[in-house]
């Protein structure tokens, strides 16, 4: 057996691979042009646009919640999505979708009226 080079071959070399969590996020690290980076917008002022009435039982919840608990569990979620008589509710991380099935089921079927809610991260 001999090296590669005896054997007419080259070997390969790769750049270092730097992830893109580690680049500024306003840099073009892909080259997908269907995929783009833009800022987080509240909750609430996503659903008022998209739809009006996950806008009002967000209200509801905000109320039966309080504004302490409201803004440190259920503003951050990332999206809301409501199908019939279930709620699904996208959750930044797991811990965070523990709090919401611990604390927030009830509330969250009272203030949008419906029968089932699942919670996923």
């Amino acid at each position: 057996m001999g090296t590669l080079e005896t054997k007419g071959l080259k070997p390969l070399k790769m750049p270092a691979a730097a992830s893109p969590a580690s680049r500024d996020v306003e840099e073009e690290w892909c080259a997908d042009p269907h995929l783009s980076a833009v800022e987080m917008t509240p909750l609430e002022a996503r659903l008022a646009a998209k739809s009006p009435d996950l806008a009002e039982g967000l209200k509801k919840l905000r109320s039966l919640v309080g504004e302490e608990a409201y803004a440190k569990q259920i503003a951050e979620l990332p999206n809301l999505t409501r199908n019939a008589q279930s709620l699904l509710v996208v959750a930044k991380s797991f811990m965070q979708r523990s709090l919401l099935e611990r604390d927030f089921i009830p509330k969250f079927k009272e203030a949008f009226g419906v029968a089932d809610v699942r919670v996923v991260a």
